[in-house]
């Protein structure tokens, strides 16, 4: 009789059965017996003599009346010099007699425990082998054993204990005697609990291991395959250009936020009498929904070498950001998060992969996310060409500079800089490879070519062709020709602009409130009837308001409602994590502490050395337990002000 799926899927849940564990049983029970194989040797030389002084000294004097503690334990020494020895044979002559590992340890730890729960239960009234008891119960946790395993030795080993009290029917009676038997009931749901933890841990583990060694094997894999082709001709150019293109996701939604691309490889090449081309330029755009918003995920990127070696670059940024993107959209947990943590894991994700290739395969790209409703570009510039704002009819760098080493330089543990940049409606973002400024302005007779070198000169460009993708490489191509690959994105925000807050209640209240008659100025709008919803800054004055009257909670609600509005604006950003953390001082309630969490990490994605956001983000794990994390962050805060008095403080209140 088969159970019923719902109580299948209740066991799963309770157990921890998961995907994982079933698919990949059989490779984690060999990880088992491998780390079971490094405690033979070891095991056997303690069981031989772990139990030689109780049972030719210990036990005769403490249990005169109970001789057959003897066998017990002189039982465990026969069978650890048994297992030795047939080590010994096992390495010189090539048996298999220890088996692959797990055996071992089933055969000594059922005779430890089932043994000394037994001979336990005969002597239950001395505190001393119950506490012996509970010592071989705890050890048992750290042992390779599947749950199964661990769960099953702990029932019988309750069992022999239990037999052991009802034939030899030790006194139980005394406060002593119930005081153990409560130590060891104790002990028993400790190990249980602590067992399936520690097994959990041992599995993610093993999992995360393999799963990363498994990917690195398939990019090896399809790297060796990238080489291969490189020695071929035109058929094998065509191959790579079938397996790079359906990485390169062009087509989006319509709305607010629209994406266009431009992609001009610098090599060509004929097959069947068809041109193809190929180089190490990417670009790639996705619909991501994250916490409920929708956003517009983009990268463009540039790996390092010409023709195939580019092209294999290309292939696996495209292979790690496509996977990135399915997992976000498929995991509930990764559409959770932010668009400066989704950002930060992102870049951490193509980071650990391309340093696998030790600094062989580099990429430069950008990554970034465009909010939907609000226009809200967020980017990491992975030392590639700067990004250009058209507006009005002007084209400029955005935040010319750049935070990190390109993908794939090992060794660098550089903070992450998201940035962030409000577009208007109108305005156009471009984002390109250096193959846009490289041009070929003049090639002499014997070769050698003048290559533009005016980073202004892609501006002109896009000014004169008024923001059109097309007509700019056009435009390009009249100056000039491509010396490498040319790769162009373009974002542009056409949605809806919100209010300003520059009406007159919004200047009524702002002058009472620089007057410092804050009951005046929430007057203003608890006499309104006008809806403020769409206005970040009458949003802001008034959760500023509503502070200083003391409703830290009406506070919060309107300085998120701002935020929503307004996400570009960091200082508000904090505020409402520090108003979230006043809240929960108030309600104890945990799930401001997390809101207060998450809205600091935020912001120590945008800035990582603001101190006194890391002495707040600090405090926050602090007051959640997690005093590691608290400890770095109020480290990382003395490093950067190593006098301040709050930073002081708080290093205190975290070390006692």
């Amino acid at each position: 009789m088969s159970l019923p799926n719902s109580f299948k899927r209740y066991l799963r849940l309770i157990f921890d059965i998961n995907e994982d564990r079933i698919r990949h049983e059989k490779e984690y029970m060999d990880d088992l017996h491998r780390q079971a194989r490094f405690l033979h040797y070891p095991g056997s030389i303690i069981g031989i003599f772990v139990w030689l002084g109780f049972a030719l000294d210990t036990d005769r004097k403490l249990h005169p009346e109970f001789p057959e503690l003897f066998y017990f334990r002189i039982g465990l020494t026969l069978l650890s010099l048994f297992f030795l020895v047939a080590l010994v044979i096992d390495r010189f002559f090539g048996t298999k007699i220890r088996g692959k590992g797990l055996e071992w340890a089933y055969i000594l730890f059922l005779y430890i425990l089932n043994a000394t729960a037994f001979f336990t239960g005969r002597i239950a009234d001395d505190p001393n082998y119950v506490s012996g008891l509970q010592i071989v119960v705890m050890s048992i946790v750290f042992m390779p054993f599947p749950r199964k395993f661990l769960f099953s030795v702990y029932a019988l080993s309750i069992a022999a204990f239990l037999c052991g009290v009802l034939i030899y029917h030790p006194n139980l009676s005394t406060d002593q005697a119930s005081y153990s038997m409560q130590n060891l009931a104790i002990s028993y749901v400790l190990a249980a609990f602590s067992g399936f933890i520690v097994e959990r841990y041992r599995f993610s583990n093993f999992i995360s291991h393999f799963k990363i060694l498994e990917k690195n094997r398939e990019i090896s894999e399809n790297m060796e395959q990238i080489q291969n082709l490189k020695e071929k001709q035109d058929g094998d150019y065509f191959l790579t250009s079938l397996l790079l293109d359906p990485l390169i996701a062009k087509k989006t939604e319509n709305g607010p936020v629209k994406i266009d691309f431009a992609l001009n490889q610098y090599k060509k090449f004929m097959f069947r009498e068809k041109e193809y081309e190929l180089g190490g330029d990417y670009l790639s755009a996705y619909d991501l929904t994250l916490q409920g918003k929708k956003f517009k995920a983009f990268i463009n990127g540039d790996a390092m070498g010409k023709s195939i070696q580019g092209a294999g670059g290309a292939l696996v940024l495209g292979a790690v950001y496509n996977s990135v993107i399915i997992r976000s959209k498929m995991d509930p947990d990764s559409a959770d998060r932010s668009p400066e943590r989704w950002l930060k894991d992102c870049f951490t994700d193509l980071q650990k992969v391309f340093e696998t290739f030790d600094g062989s395969m580099l990429v430069s790209a950008v990554l970034g996310l465009v909010e939907e409703e609000t226009g809200t570009l967020y980017y990491l510039n992975i030392e590639h060409p700067w990004l250009i704002l058209f507006r009005d009819g002007k084209a400029s760098f955005i935040d010319p500079e750049t935070h990190f080493y390109k993908l794939g330089v090992g060794g660098i543990n550089a903070q992450v800089y998201v940035r962030l940049f409000q577009m208007k409606p109108g305005d156009r973002i471009f984002c390109g490879s250096d193959g846009k400024d490289d041009l070929i302005l003049d090639e002499s007779a014997d070769g050698k070519r003048k290559i533009n070198e005016d980073e202004t000169e892609f501006l002109r460009r896009v000014e004169e062709a008024k923001g059109e993708l097309s007509e700019i490489e056009n435009l390009l191509l009249s100056v000039g020709s491509f010396s490498d690959d040319y790769s162009l994105l373009s974002i542009e925000y056409n949605g809806k602009t919100f209010k300003s807050g520059t009406g007159d209640r919004f200047s009524r209240a702002k002058r009472a409130a620089l007057s410092k008659d804050f009951a005046g100025a929430l007057k203003e709008y608890e006499n309104s009837e006008n809806e403020i919803s769409d206005s970040p800054e009458e949003l802001k004055l008034l959760a500023r308001l509503l502070e200083k009257s003391g409703d830290i909670g009406g506070a919060l609600e309107n300085a998120n409602r701002a935020l929503y509005l307004d996400p570009v604006d960091h200082e508000l950003l904090l505020y409402s994590s520090l108003l979230a953390k006043r809240e929960y001082s108030k309600t104890k309630n945990s799930d401001l502490l997390k809101k207060a969490e998450e809205s600091s990490e935020r912001f120590r994605l945008r800035f990582p050395n603001h101190v006194k956001n890391l002495i707040h983000l600090a405090d926050i794990y602090r007051l959640q337990g997690n005093r590691s994390r608290a400890k770095y962050l109020i480290e990382r805060a003395a490093e950067l002000e190593p006098n301040n008095e709050r930073v002081l403080e708080l290093q205190k209140l975290i070390s006692s």
